[in-house]
């Protein structure tokens, strides 16, 4: 009798470790495709990426979502959080994607990347009056934005700033001068000139290594992923990609800007 019961045990304790690492995992494409819809984790905040207008949430990274949603053959659901509570909300499974994030090492050893969709580069950008910061290395002791978990937050961290979170618009952080600089990707640069000519701003540095963003999945996401490789590549080859992100920053951004 306490063998049977032994194995009932151990039995259900293999089925819970089951069902758990199940729930850890991602959603396959044929159950995305079942449920009808895929969620994807959005800020709202960061424009030309994902912002509201007087039509809603919009923004490259919307447009690019829905664009791959339809050729894939699924409903996109937004859900707006902050970033801070992005990767715990995917590992929770309250969204199946992330959109618009950094390929680290160190976040490939834990989730799965779409390929590329974005190309640019890190940019340090300063008011024209500021005379002090001239290149990453001038940051030390210096404030700007963004928090530790992104790449920008960490590139500030390397060369000794202080991170001062964003709450709505950053551009008003640079200008009120409760940060000294603000650390974005070039294309942010390039929707700031288009939209916002009269901000007396300028680029002091930019980093070397090619950025690249891309859309991130849990673990077991892999017919997912190629679904969706697939659709960047067809809206590559169909000019769809060109046309949005022309849209957005005046130019066909595939390969990079560097300014």
């Amino acid at each position: 009798m306490f063998r049977k019961m032994a194995f009932l045990m151990v039995a259900a304790g293999l089925l819970l470790s089951a069902c758990s690492a199940k729930s850890q995992s991602g959603s396959t494409l044929a159950q995305l495709k079942k449920k009808g819809e895929i969620v994807v984790a959005t800020t709202g905040t960061y424009p030309p990426y994902s912002f509201h207008d007087a039509s809603g949430l919009t923004g490259f990274d919307i447009d690019i979502s829905n664009e791959v949603g339809k050729r894939i053959g699924l409903k996109v659901k937004f859900a707006e959080v902050e970033f801070a509570g992005m990767f715990s909300g995917l590992d929770g499974g309250r969204f199946d994607t992330i959109p618009q994030l950094s390929i680290t090492e160190e976040r490939q050893k834990k989730y799965d990347f779409s390929d590329p969709y974005q190309f640019s580069n890190l940019t340090l950008i300063v008011l024209e009056e500021n005379k002090e910061i001239n290149s990453f290395a001038d940051l030390k002791g210096k404030k700007t934005n963004g928090l530790a978990e992104s790449v920008q937050g960490a590139l500030a961290l390397k060369y000794g700033a202080t991170l001062v979170p964003e709450n709505g618009d950053s551009v008003e952080l640079l200008q009120s001068k409760r940060v000294d600089a603000l650390i974005y990707n070039s294309l942010y640069f390039l929707d700031l000139q288009k939209k916002r000519p009269d901000l007396k701003i300028k680029v002091v540095d930019q980093s070397d290594d090619l950025e690249t963003a891309a859309f991130l999945f849990r673990k077991g996401n892999a017919d997912t992923v190629e679904a969706f490789d697939e659709a960047l590549k067809a809206m590559h080859a169909d000019g769809t990609y060109a046309r949005i992100s022309t849209k957005y920053f005046g130019k066909d951004i595939s390969e990079g800007v560097k300014l």
